[in-house]
């Protein structure tokens, strides 16, 4: 059971588009997703001091040479660890100085693949000169599911 306050060391900042906004508030929305990226996987994922994420050796072996990257598709299973302190969404509409915000709280996070216009996984191929859709592909973009729980605090403008 979290007990601790929204602070600045677990609350993320993000943005996000009114109609997800108001779904939120409405309670109809129980779920805010990010997409994984190089530039972003830092703000979910736990990481050493280097920014190296951390990896489940039950999910995914150390000897696997595709052990530490945060593409890697895994047979399906996302074998890293979310940031552990982050226990409350800060939520922003857009970039305005005056708008709607509102701190949410995070009742668990979970990941899953993105997936393609069919559906399916996006799974991809990449040799290292050159990337290409494969649905058979050793790599895959993720998304991280924040699951949320009731509404701390809002602010309409």
């Amino acid at each position: 059971m979290k007990i601790m306050e929204p602070t600045k060391e677990n609350t993320l900042y993000l943005t996000i588009k009114q109609v997800y906004f108001d779904r939120i508030i409405a309670g109809t929305k129980k779920e805010e997703y990010r997409e994984i990226k190089d530039t972003t996987y830092k703000k979910y994922l736990a990481c050493d001091e280097d920014g190296n994420p951390y990896f489940d050796d039950e999910k995914i072996s150390s000897e696997n040479p595709l052990a530490g990257d945060i593409f890697v598709w895994n047979n399906g299973v996302y074998p890293f660890f979310p940031k552990d302190d982050l226990q409350y969404l800060s939520l922003a509409v857009g970039y305005a100085k005056e708008r709607d915000t509102a701190i949410v709280e995070v009742t668990d996070i979970t990941f899953r693949p993105l997936s393609d216009k069919d559906g399916k996984p996006a799974r991809f191929r990449d040799d290292g000169e050159n990337a290409a859709v494969d649905p058979n592909g050793e790599f895959c973009f993720w998304e991280t599911v924040f699951h949320l729980g009731k509404i701390v605090d809002v602010k309409r403008k």
